[in-house]
Order: C-alpha cells, then structure tokens, then sequence
C-alpha cells in the first residue's frame, strides 16, 4: 500500500519506481499530488496501487517470455544435437556396412580365382598334393577383373591370353608337377633336393613343409604316403 508521506527510513526501504513518486520536504517525503485535497488521498492511493500492479505484472510477463525464449532455444539446440549424433551414428554403421561389404566382395573374388585354379590344376594331376602347388603357382596368374577370370602375366598385368594358354604355360613350366611327364622323376637320381634324402614322407609332414620345399620334393621325384 502507498502511504502519503513517508519517513526517511521507510522512503529508503521502497524500490526506485516507487521513490521517484514523493518529493523530500522537512518532516521526509511526501507523494507528489496536485489538486487531491490532503485529507483525501484514498481513490490517488489506489490508482497508484493498480500502476504499480500492473507495472509488476509487465515486468513478470517480460520475465517469462525471456525464460520462454531460452527453453526454446535449448530445445532446438538439444534436438539439433540429437540430430547430429544420429547422423554420426548412421554414417558410421553406413561405413562398417560398406568394409564389410567390400571384405565379402574380396573373400568371394579370392574364392573364385582359387576355384578356377583348382579346377585347372586338378585338370594336370590327379595328386592331392601335386594339385595343391599347382593351385598356388596358377592363382597367382590370375584375377577377377568386371565379375571375370583373367589371365595375369608373370608381373600381374592383364593378358590377353585364355586359360588354356595359361595351362599349357603350367605343364611347360612345371612338368614335374604334371601326370604322366618324363621330367618328373628327373631329380630323383643324386639324393640332393632340398628336402633332405627322404623320397617319401606322410601327407601330415608334407603339409607342415613351405610352398619352396613341397616344390622342390615333388620336382625331386619325391612322394607322399
């Protein structure tokens, strides 16, 4: 409630709006009314009261529109943030799913190559293990290339050649590995291979040997029981 006049004390407790209303005079301060007869201030007391409600009133909207502001924004900057991760997260499955579609694109590429060579190497022997040194030698020359076997040369560039010029190159490069070649047993007399003086070893030692020395056994005339 506004009072009329006011002392020193009680003009110090009001806020800065409410100050500017009185003027100082001898006794402390006094509401600056004009044309309001002293002993009637009631109905001025009351529209000073609804001013000063209505004052508040504006300045508690004001409030909440600014707290209504800032919770919007932190909404859209939450949902922004939502959105970001989500993103992220698609990119990165999007990724994974690309590796290892292109690592099964690789193992099925590699399948088919090495198939292709063993049927090719199974087409010069009929020996496991003959067939096998084979497959390796002849997997190196070639490639899938648009969904197709290609023929590599020796330095792994495309070739125009066909897999059967590819085969007859294997039984002349390594006819010991071949059925039927005189050449096979070429390097059984002497004893020297490589492979120790053993012509004959089990499959399990045979496989526990590198690709060099299986090669060299079975070019010595060696043979697997």
């Amino acid at each position: 409630m506004i009072k009329y006049n006011v002392s020193q004390e009680e003009f110090s407790t009001l806020d800065e709006s409410q100050q500017g209303l009185y003027s100082q005079g001898d006794d402390g301060f006094t509401l600056n009314v004009e044309g309001v007869p002293k002993e009637d201030v009631s109905g001025l007391k009351r529209k000073i009261d609804e001013l000063l409600t209505e004052k508040k009133t504006a300045q508690q909207k004001a409030v909440e529109a600014e707290e209504l502001a800032k919770a919007e924004s932190a909404e859209k900057l939450r949902k922004a943030n939502d959105y970001e991760q989500l993103y992220n997260s698609s990119e990165s499955e999007r990724e994974k799913a690309s590796k290892e579609l292109a690592e099964l694109k690789a193992t099925i590429d590699r399948q088919k190559v090495s198939n292709e060579a063993t049927d090719v190497a199974f087409q010069l022997t009929k020996d496991p293990a003959r067939a096998k040194l084979l497959t390796e030698q002849i997997s190196t020359r070639l490639a899938l290339v648009d969904g197709e076997v290609r023929v590599l040369d020796g330095s792994g560039n495309l070739t125009v050649s066909t897999i059967n010029e590819l085969t007859s190159s294997i039984k002349a490069e390594y006819p010991f590995l071949i059925d039927g070649s005189q050449a096979a047993g070429g390097g059984a007399t002497g004893g020297s291979s490589g492979a120790g003086d053993t012509k004959q070893v089990s499959r399990q030692d045979f496989e526990s040997m590198d690709a060099s020395k299986r090669m060299k056994f079975v070019k010595s005339g060696g043979k697997i029981i």
